[in-house]
């Protein structure tokens, strides 16, 4: 017989001591990781460039506020400005129209012989402009804002922050020799580790290695191993289904967002959110984006198709470690062809809808399973070394997500021999499994800090906390409520295995105290695996958000019960008739509520599925026309789930495990069948299976291939012949009273209702505008239009043969309904639509039929163009692609946030499927600290209208192309990246505070 284990470490003088020892020195060199010294980039902005006269620029900043600005204006800029009437501004760096005046920007004005400067919301400066020659310099920093006249001080203001930056804009065009800007922008997240902090990390690295190394061979245990499971086709199945769920699968809605992370590093050096919160580090939970970085920049490619290969890795690897996990808890019973076959559709149940996600939850499954796998084998040979490496694991997993702690989870299977194993020990091994378990916690180091530093993690948690909604442990019904909404959050796909779930944990509890003479292997399984998914998801109450994605997170333990409980009905046979019952209608329940989830897949994997009209799905009654259903049979039908009860209970006499196979077995086999048909009725249109399908072999440019944007015909349509028939509160529109921006072409006319104390109703008939003589054969008719175009207003194209100036022969085409526009938008129609052989002039007919204040309506001059590939137009200019689909535009140029700065886009494409209104903010919200909203303030957008071809099946529409307007020349500055050697403690002016953005703190 092996030798005890407590005995054998005995045996070994100082084995305790050595662990214990190494310990402190990994524990240790961790922290000493955390504080050790960085270099840090220090991004210098001068403008204008050397050798150059100032010019108006656009700067967008990320954060918003540089750490230091330096601005000098000479007396004779500010003489030659008041010269002219009502004097102008030498300086200014936020648009005039941002904000409250004074703005957070820095203004340095005159009039009327007055120097005024304004900085942050104050008034610093307002002073006579002295005669003779002289300088202003003002300078703001941490220290507040100075201003000083040829080196003596004029004002200090030491409580305001550094003034916002979003251009560098001169109304000076005379005596600007000596303007000029210095800026230190904020990218204190791009760092290096200095050679120290690389010893230290090395160091750590080495001393934690060999510490769980000799923990697992002095204290190994004495028990039996893991079990290896023979092999199954079920195994083969599941191979198969997953390697096609890589084409098939649904888009999860945060996929781009998690690639723009990973995709935008390889710039910036480091980790950051992308979208908003100034792009702060996500560390120290960052490592899914670290391995989605190092596959992306491995390939070259940063389509969805190559990328999913990372979660497919993820899926088979935790798929064959549930299989030894099961194997090994069974023993022989793991011999049965059930056993395979039952961990197989658990699995698939939870991975379909959660598993192939760039998200950080699949990687977070697969070290939940290897934590439970270690956690067993310790448990068995009671070994102290194997729970070490089990808990460096958990940790580790921790580090993708805060939903991560999740993983912690299987280490309570070690409480109860862990106790005995205590009593047993001697003081100095006790002491040393103390520290062991600490030190192996420290595994979170080399991830979290290697290019990071304690100060930089603990101010990106403070702006995490701050720019976005926490919800404390007590709200964590907000994780399940959300499971139910009508929208593509409470997908049935995505509901099911988490109800599931839940009703065989209530089964477990029921039967609990009924198991008197059934503690066999598989009722053992049943009871581990409930225990852990339990404290699974209770663990996830500890996250600040609740997100339907974060169920994800608890896959490995919740494939591991549905297993056990689909190989053992959850319910004891002895469990008695109301037990039975009671277990069972939760499972007929939880079929039932699942099933009921709409068959919504926004966004774009929505494109072609099947049960009801995807393009209306405002009201729970069009949500529930979206169920699934065989046929005339509802899957929401309780009936159809007493009636598999029934079946069970009379055939297998286990009502309960029958309704858990047949729903597992029935919601995998749905998920496969409808995301096989949604691509098939989607073609020859464009799909997320046909793109990802593209990517694999190849073809990796996305919707690049499909979307056609519409470009102005030379020569166009003639001038117009007559005048406009308007009634109503329609009016002829300056260009400047009805759009920020120019519209194609710049001098056309416009119309519209918006009047002030009007009806709200109008109607215009626009001239008739003569066709070339010679036009292209796909031309089509583009008409700019804003305002509530609603299904009550009515657009109209009208197109005429014979006389242009009086058309003998007219057929009207109705222009579809486009919803709330408040910016110019522009509908389209293929001339051939009218179906005349040969046209000759077209106008337009817009009704403005709702009344009230609210109803509003204007329309420009129609325009001639055809459709051409939208890379004609992009080119190899810089593009914003949203951060629901920048997967699916791969080879474009994405911008990049780095250096504190945002590349400015030429091009804005966006998501559609209905979900514009909750993405667009996201990026341009002060309030979420949007790294975009510097950019936005500085532009004015146009919509393109685009198309998607070949069409396939109708949907809410397949995105947008918006055209961005600078008003400025972007980016006239020079650009020089300086290195400072930076403390790990040292934290840098707070990002948080109401008076950095405005946004009060809410929790």
């Amino acid at each position: 017989m092996p030798p005890h284990p407590i005995r054998d470490a005995r045996a070994q003088p100082g084995v305790g001591w050595v662990i214990a020892a190494l310990a402190l020195v990994a524990g240790a060199l961790g922290i000493l990781v955390m504080v050790a010294p960085v270099t840090a980039d220090d991004p210098v902005v001068n403008w204008p460039p050397a050798g150059r006269q100032p010019v108006s620029t656009v700067l967008p900043l990320a954060p918003y506020r540089p750490l230091q600005l330096t601005a000098t204006i000479p007396c004779a800029t500010l003489r030659a400005l008041d010269a002219r009437p009502g004097g102008g501004e030498a300086l200014r760096t936020l648009p005039a129209d941002v904000g409250a005046v004074p703005g957070e920007g820095l203004v340095v004005s005159t009039a009327q012989g007055i120097v005024t400067v304004t900085a942050s919301g104050a008034e610093v400066v307002h002073q006579l402009l002295p005669a003779g020659p002289c300088t202003y310099r003002v300078v703001a920093d941490a220290g507040g804002v100075r201003v000083s006249r040829d080196g003596a001080t004029v004002a200090t203001r030491t409580g305001l922050l550094v003034p916002q930056v979003a251009e560098l804009q001169t109304d000076a065009t005379t005596q600007t020799s000596g303007l000029g800007v210095q800026l230190h922008t904020d990218a204190r997240y791009q760092s290096r580790p200095t050679l120290v902090k690389t010893a230290l990390i090395i160091a750590h690295a080495l001393a934690l290695s060999l510490l769980l190394i000799l923990a697992w061979w002095w204290w190994r245990g004495d028990g039996p191993g893991l079990v290896r499971p023979r092999l199954s086709w079920a195994d083969a199945v599941v191979a198969a289904v997953s390697l096609a769920w890589v084409v098939l699968g649904p888009v999860n809605i945060d996929d781009s967002w998690y690639l723009l992370m990973s995709r935008n590093a390889m710039q910036s050096g480091y980790i950051g959110n992308a979208i908003y919160q100034f792009n702060v580090t996500e560390n120290p939970f960052s490592t899914s984006q670290y391995v989605m970085q190092a596959w992306g920049g491995l390939g070259g490619n940063w389509s969805l198709g190559w990328m999913r290969l990372v979660p497919l890795g993820y899926g088979l690897a935790t798929y064959g470690l549930l299989r030894v996990l099961v194997a090994t808890m069974l023993g022989r019973a793991a011999r049965s062809r059930v056993a395979p076959w039952a961990v197989a559709a658990a699995h698939l149940l939870w991975w379909l809808p959660y598993g192939m996600t760039l998200r950080p939850e699949p990687l977070i499954a697969l070290g939940s399973a290897a934590t439970f796998v270690l956690a067993e084998l310790a448990r068995r040979r009671r070994s102290v070394g194997v729970f070490a490496v089990a808990v460096a694991c958990a940790a580790g997993t921790v580090t993708a997500s805060p939903t991560g702690v999740v993983a912690a989870a299987p280490l309570l299977l070690g409480l109860p021999w862990l106790w005995q194993w205590w009593r047993a020990a001697g003081g100095s091994h006790r002491l040393a499994a103390v520290l062991l378990a600490g030190a192996a916690a420290s595994i979170v180091v080399p991830v979290g800090f290697a290019d990071a530093t304690l100060g930089d993690v603990l101010e990106s948690v403070a702006v995490h906390r701050w720019y976005y909604w926490q919800f404390p442990w007590y709200a964590e019904y907000l994780h399940y409520e959300n499971v139910f909404v009508g929208d593509e959050r409470g997908a049935w796909g995505k509901r099911l295995p988490v109800l599931l779930t839940l009703a065989v944990l209530l089964a477990v509890a029921l039967g609990a105290g009924r198991r008197a003479g059934t503690a066999g292997r598989s009722a053992q399984l049943l009871g581990i695996t409930a225990t852990v998914t339990t404290v699974s998801l209770a663990a996830m109450a500890l996250t600040p958000t609740k997100w339907v994605n974060h169920f994800g997170a608890v896959a490995a333990p919740a494939t591991a019960l549905l297993a056990a409980a689909m190989i053992r009905s959850p319910l004891p046979r002895r469990a008695g008739t109301a037990v039975a019952a009671i277990g069972s209608a939760g499972l007929v329940a939880a079929a039932s509520v699942a099933f009921a989830g709409p068959n919504l897949w926004r966004p774009l994997s929505d494109w072609g599925q099947p049960f009801g009209d995807h393009r209306y799905i405002e009201t729970p009654y069009m949500q529930s026309l979206l169920m699934p259903s065989l046929g005339p049979l509802a899957l929401r039908n309780p009936l159809l789930w007493l009636a598999v009860a029934a079946v069970g209970w009379w055939w297998l006499r286990g009502p309960a495990r029958a309704v858990l196979t047949t729903a597992t077995g029935l919601g995998v086999a749905l998920m496969l069948v409808v995301f096989t048909i949604a691509p098939l009725r989607q073609y020859p249109g464009t799909s997320v299976a046909l793109m990802n399908l593209h990517a694999l072999t190849g073809q990796p440019c996305g919707l690049a291939a499909s979307v056609q944007v519409f470009r102005d015909v030379r020569p166009g349509l003639g001038p117009p012949t007559g005048g406009a028939t308007l009634t109503g509160d329609m009016r002829a529109a300056p260009l400047q009273d009805s759009t920020p921006v120019p519209i194609w072409p710049a001098d056309g006319a416009i119309w519209d209702d918006d009047v002030l104390s009007g009806t709200g109703r109008g109607a215009v008939q626009t001239p008739w505008y003569p066709l070339p003589q010679v036009h292209p054969v796909n031309a089509w008719i583009v008409v700019p239009v804003r305002g509530m175009l609603s299904k009550q207003q009515r657009l109209d194209v009208q197109v005429g043969t014979g006389d242009p100036n009086a058309p003998d022969h007219v057929r009207t085409v109705q222009l579809p309904a486009a919803g709330n526009k408040p910016e110019w938008t522009q509908l389209t129609i293929p001339l051939a639509s009218a179906g005349l052989a040969a046209p000759t002039a077209v106008r337009v007919v817009a009704q403005d039929r709702v009344a009230g204040p609210d109803s509003w309506l204007a329309v420009g001059q129609p325009r001639l163009a055809t459709p051409r590939p939208i890379t004609e137009l992009i080119g190899g200019r810089p593009v914003f692609a949203d951060q629901t689909s920048a997967a699916f535009w791969p080879c474009q140029h994405q911008i990049a946030v780095h250096d504190g700065l945002v590349e400015a886009p030429a091009f804005q494409l966006r998501t559609g499927d209905g979900m514009e209104g909750t993405l667009i903010q996201n990026p341009v919200s002060p309030d979420y600290g949007g790294v975009l909203l510097q950019v936005d303030r500085t532009t004015k957008d146009i919509e393109l209208p685009a198309q998607l071809t070949p069409p396939g099946a109708p949907t809410l529409g397949w995105g947008h192309v918006d055209e961005l307007i600078y008003p400025h020349p972007v980016g006239l500055v020079d650009l020089h990246v300086t290195a400072v050697r930076r403390a790990g403690w040292t934290r840098l002016p707070t990002l948080i505070g109401e008076r950095y953005t405005g946004r009060a703190y809410v929790g």
